[in-house]
């Protein structure tokens, strides 16, 4: 019997530990763009995102979370094309606007939660300062386990009133009673005025500087976009009215790729929940023995 030197040994052990913390990605499953029903088609104003959540909103120096103002386990609000602002950049055949429960139909009052946009928030300090933490979560699949080690990137555009900050995480973000994001790793990307953004953000993990910008983990990760509904004033107001806030995930690009190679393969003009099904489709067709293919040749059309 072979035995291996102690530094052998401990270099085995390494190799080890280090295969059960990092893993492989092969795909990316639950990525939607906001503003979509269960099945993936456009929900209808004033109607509830059936993937995105509004898990916490901090407004005018109080925290809220899963309550039934601001927050909700049970998705975002779509904008109703009333009362999406002229200002913002259109929605797509693929996404619609969304903002967080409790909107308004009015800066001063109005109904609630039928399709408004206008939320608490004034400037980006003071007590009538407000955010909102609109969150997904999504899937690596793939082989070992913790984080990715390989190349993936997630392409997106998004718009938001006002200002945006992007986390991704393996557990969802929290916000303390004082306001402070708790989150497993820094900011992403994050942009201000960003109403009419038509720029996509990139969110992957190679590159050199600002590119290498976001941690993967192999199983659930969060995508979560913090809304701050500034109203445009930087520093403290004391305006107390409301203002209109939301968010629009879409897509301007190749949606995801990883080592390079789109997912799903079949191109990036498809929402993402079609795509993923026409993937699996084609995954299916190239794994069939080659004499159930023959067969399935021969039937008629």
């Amino acid at each position: 019997m072979r035995f291996f030197p102690s530094f052998g040994i401990l270099f085995l052990a390494l190799v080890c530990r280090q295969s059960l913390q990092a893993g492989s990605a092969t795909d990316i499953s639950g990525l939607y763009y906001t503003g979509l029903n269960s099945t993936g088609g456009l929900q209808p104003g004033g109607g509830r995102d059936s993937n995105w959540d509004v898990t916490y909103a901090y407004v005018n120096g109080s925290r809220f979370r899963n309550e039934s103002t601001y927050t909700s386990a049970s998705g975002a609000y779509v904008l109703s094309s009333a009362y999406i602002d002229s200002a913002y950049v259109s929605n797509t055949s693929s996404a619609q606007w969304i903002t967080a429960p409790g909107a308004m139909t009015a800066s001063v009052g109005g109904s609630a939660n039928i399709g408004g946009v206008y939320l608490p928030g004034n400037g980006t300090t003071g007590t009538n300062a407000a955010f909102y933490v609109y969150q997904l979560a999504f899937s690596i699949i793939g082989t070992g386990s913790g984080v990715a080690t390989n190349q993936i990137a997630i392409s997106l555009t998004i718009a938001a009133d006002d200002a945006y900050s992007i986390y991704v995480s393996q557990n969802p973000v929290t916000v303390t009673g004082g306001g402070a994001i708790n989150a497993d790793y820094a900011v992403s990307a994050s942009g201000t005025n960003a109403w009419n953004n038509t720029t996509a953000v990139n969110l992957q993990n190679y590159g050199s500087g600002g590119a290498n910008n976001t941690t993967f983990n192999i199983g659930t990760n969060y995508l979560t976009i913090v809304v701050s509904n500034t109203n445009s004033i930087v520093g403290s107001s004391a305006n107390s009215d409301f203002n209109p806030s939301g968010l629009l995930v879409y897509q301007v690009g190749s949606l995801a790729t990883i080592d390079g190679r789109p997912i799903p393969e079949v191109g990036s003009s498809l929402p993402l929940l079609g795509a993923m099904a026409l993937y699996g489709v084609s995954i299916w067709r190239r794994r069939r023995p080659a004499s159930q293919a023959g067969v399935a040749g021969n039937k008629p059309t």
